[in-house]
């Protein structure tokens, strides 16, 4: 088994999105930078819109006097608990609610159609360095031993007698923190055994000391092009 994951070697190493945006066109970079100033925007007035509709529910129950009683003052604590979580969920549907114009706008001008042409066309680099190939499958991983992978979309290929392992590079992504690196594998350095996961069947891939488990799919696929 073997690990590597790709380093900008430009002036800027810290930040492979650098790299990435070079590729896009100037229509792309417009989407980007626009939907980027929109989602922060969405973000601001979220924050500040909760806050004013969660500040005067404090104050109502901060105002509550709390009975001298232990008995009644354990049911008057209860009741602000309840009180409280009834006050944070309205807050959360005003919030919603009156943010709704600017999702209908950023909606707008954020096609996925575009938005998927631009990930997939800013991974071109990471697609070359992995030497992602066909025959290939995206699967979820459910867990594994580099906390990085789980719960993560990620491309099963082969590259002549080796299994590769990384984040999904076929519909790709722009920030350079989701490249999740490259593992590669041996035929006779796994072993796959089927695995209960939940409601679900999944299929664990295992060497010695890292494991992966994945939907159940790759186990026919893993089989099928290893042999």
């Amino acid at each position: 088994m073997r690990y590597f994951k790709y380093e900008n070697t430009g002036e800027n190493k810290n930040n492979a999105l650098t790299e990435q945006y070079k590729t896009l066109s100037k229509r792309e970079k417009q989407i980007v930078r626009k939907e980027t100033t929109w989602k922060m925007l969405i973000k601001f007035c979220s924050t500040v819109i909760f806050f004013f509709c969660m500040m005067p529910a404090l104050r109502l129950i901060r105002a509550i006097p709390q009975p001298t009683v232990w008995f009644w003052a354990i049911f008057a604590i209860i009741g602000k608990i309840i009180l409280g979580l009834i006050f944070l969920i309205i807050s959360g549907i005003l919030t919603f609610y009156l943010t709704s114009p600017l999702w209908k706008k950023l909606r707008s001008f954020s096609l996925p159609t575009m938005k998927k042409e631009i990930f997939a066309k800013a991974c071109w680099h990471l697609r070359v360095y992995y030497h992602f190939q066909e025959p290939y499958i995206i699967t979820k991983c459910f867990d594994a031993t580099d906390r990085k992978f789980k719960n993560h979309d990620v491309c099963i290929f082969f590259v002549q007698d080796e299994l590769r392992i990384t984040a999904d590079l076929k519909n790709g992504f722009l920030h350079g923190e989701r490249d999740l690196g490259c593992y590669i594998f041996e035929q006779n350095e796994i072993s796959l055994s089927k695995q209960q996961n939940g409601k679900h069947l999944s299929v664990l891939l295992k060497t010695d000391d890292t494991f992966f488990l994945l939907g159940y799919r790759a186990k026919s696929f893993i089989e099928k092009n290893f042999t």
